[in-house]
């Protein structure tokens, strides 16, 4: 009707609300995608059919508005959309974070996960690797440590891998700098301002998994330079990707920069100390072509440690005995301390000292003439050759006296024995044994001084070390060894004298000495050689005396009782 123009607004207005929006959405958001497909022919015989029409009009928008609309703040409104739905939705709250921390990856700097310089476990490049460090470093859990050069901490010009030290062995003490020069692995360098995202490309190439974190201070009137913040670990950017905190087992915090501890999960602290070396082994390592020329050196030139006293074998197991190679560090501050002094002018001693490195600077006589000596000098060695010339008078006396090897014997028991060869055998055994350990009363008193310029490594030998390896040389140099066949001639003496069979004067020596030298091999606790128990164990040798006096009363019972 004319009187009512709206009415076919409004029936035109509600056909196409509710037949080409409403009705169309509600159909094809429930089946869209088979809608979709079986109207392919369709939708693009439309598509064909608009588009003289759409196509210029789109490249218009895209000329007045440069950018789309429907793409605009798409991450901010995921992330929006994510949060919302987060209580109802499907996602836990563990997913919830790994995708919102994937999505703001890019939206973060280095500077917001690094580790400042101050909280990095570091080494100094002049470090050396013994125990200690070693222990320190397994203690602190990192595999990566960055070395750095003098005492600034962020002037860092090497990196350690924990894997590097495989072949290290931290009783040779090596130098740090030896290990990075030979895998000399290379430096990452990244700027704070650096992305996530960014840092997470580079990490994923193999370049490394640490890199040094650094920025421009322009700050003052100097020129700018490049000043080192702290460190970042791919394990930094991971735990930006879940937002959690990985931890291991020798993490201290949860986060570096709020310092909050870790709760204590009821783990032992690790101790190492069950790897130091034991008391019986070298404390100080040296290298074996210095311990070959040590030894050569000794034995040739040093006179108490040639061959006519001590044998080559004796005297390389002495090298190797504790605390005879020793070090000593020089204190630059310090230089006049008393422990810088290996001799004092009237002090007495009773050691020997051979210089293996570095310098020592010896000052003799009232006038104080100094000079300096390097190595491969000794001093002391009137304070052992005491040692040699009262066991040279010992047996002056023992052989003018006509006492044989076997010490408080009676002629019955010795008769075996060839008088003319006892003076032989005491010389190849030096004499009585009692008479040598008091010979330790001589005192030496040098007329010089020696102290140390620099740090140094020596040979020190007591007086007594070197009693032990003198008897442990003339007794290893004896006929009689204590092997397997001491113990068989011991069970086959008792077997005969079980069944009544008389032995001869010579077999009852022979039993006897294989009798000395099987208590010498008890004594020694499984050693090798009595040379080794009287080397190691001087304390065992006046009982020796003892027991064979004993055997000697259990042998007599024996006997008389065969004849009673």
């Amino acid at each position: 009707p004319r009187g009512a123009p709206w009415l076919p607004v409004l029936l035109c207005a509600a056909a196409v609300f509710l037949g080409g929006e409403v009705l169309p959405y509600s159909v094809c958001s429930r089946h869209g995608l088979a809608i979709a497909s079986r109207t392919l022919c369709l939708t693009r015989l439309l598509m064909l059919a608009a588009f003289p029409l759409c196509y210029p009009l789109s490249r218009l928008l895209d000329w007045a508005l440069r950018q789309e609309l429907s793409a605009f703040s798409t991450r901010e409104r995921l992330l929006e959309t994510l949060r919302a739905a987060g209580p109802h939705g499907d996602l836990v709250r563990e997913e919830l974070a790994m995708v919102q921390g994937a999505l703001e990856l890019r939206t973060k700097v280095v500077e917001d996960v690094l580790t400042p310089l101050a909280d990095c476990f570091m080494l100094r490049a002049d470090a050396v690797l013994d125990f200690a460090t070693v222990s320190e470093i397994l203690r602190s859990g990192y595999t990566r440590i960055p070395v750095y050069e003098g005492d600034r901490r962020d002037n860092i010009v090497d990196l350690l891998f924990v894997k590097d030290l495989a072949f290290v062995d931290p009783d040779d003490c090596t130098p740090l700098q030896t290990v990075t020069r030979f895998y000399r692995r290379p430096l990452h360098c990244v700027f704070n301002d650096t992305r996530l995202d960014t840092l997470l490309e580079e990490f994923k190439k193999g370049k490394s998994h640490l890199a040094i974190v650094q920025r421009v201070n322009n700050e003052g009137e100097g020129d700018p330079f490049y000043e080192v913040m702290g460190i970042v670990t791919l394990e930094d950017v991971i735990e930006e990707i879940i937002k959690s905190e990985i931890l291991d087992e020798t993490d201290l915090y949860t986060d570096n920069r709020k310092k909050e501890r870790v709760p204590h999960r009821g783990r032992k602290p690790q101790d190492f100390s069950i790897f130091r070396l034991s008391d019986s082994e070298m404390k100080v390592k040296i290298s074996p072509q210095l311990l070959l020329a040590t030894h050569r050196f000794m034995a040739t030139e040093v006179e108490p440690f040639k061959s006519p006293y001590l044998s080559e074998k004796i005297l390389l197991r002495l090298l190797k005995h504790p605390n005879v190679i020793q070090e000593l560090k020089y204190d630059r501050k310090n230089k006049k301390a008393l422990e810088h002094y290996l001799y004092q002018r009237n002090r007495p001693v009773d050691y020997f000292v051979l210089i293996l490195q570095g310098k020592v600077e010896v000052e003799v006589g009232k006038e104080g003439l100094r000079f300096e000596n390097g190595a491969f000098t000794y001093y002391g060695v009137p304070a052992i050759m005491a040692v040699i010339s009262s066991d040279n008078d010992v047996r002056k006396v023992s052989s003018l006296a006509g006492s044989s090897f076997l010490l408080n014997r009676s002629p019955s028991r010795c008769s075996g024995l060839n008088r003319s060869e006892s003076p032989n055998r005491e010389h190849d055994y030096g004499g009585s044994t009692t008479q040598l350990y008091s010979s330790s009363n001589n005192i030496y008193t040098p007329d010089y001084s020696v102290h140390i310029l620099c740090d140094v490594q020596f040979v020190k030998i007591t007086r007594q070390q070197y009693q032990n390896a003198l008897v442990a040389s003339r007794m290893d140099s004896s006929p009689q060894s204590p092997d397997m066949e001491a113990f068989n001639d011991r069970d086959s003496t008792k077997a005969s004298t079980a069944r009544g069979t008389p032995q001869t004067p010579k077999e009852d020596t022979t039993t006897l000495l294989n009798e000395r030298n099987s208590i010498m091999c008890d004594r020694a606790d499984g050693l090798r050689s009595p040379s080794e128990s009287v080397f190691l164990r001087m304390e065992g040798i006046p009982f020796i005396q003892e027991e064979l006096a004993d055997n000697e009363e259990n042998s007599k019972r024996q006997s008389e009782s065969q004849a009673g």
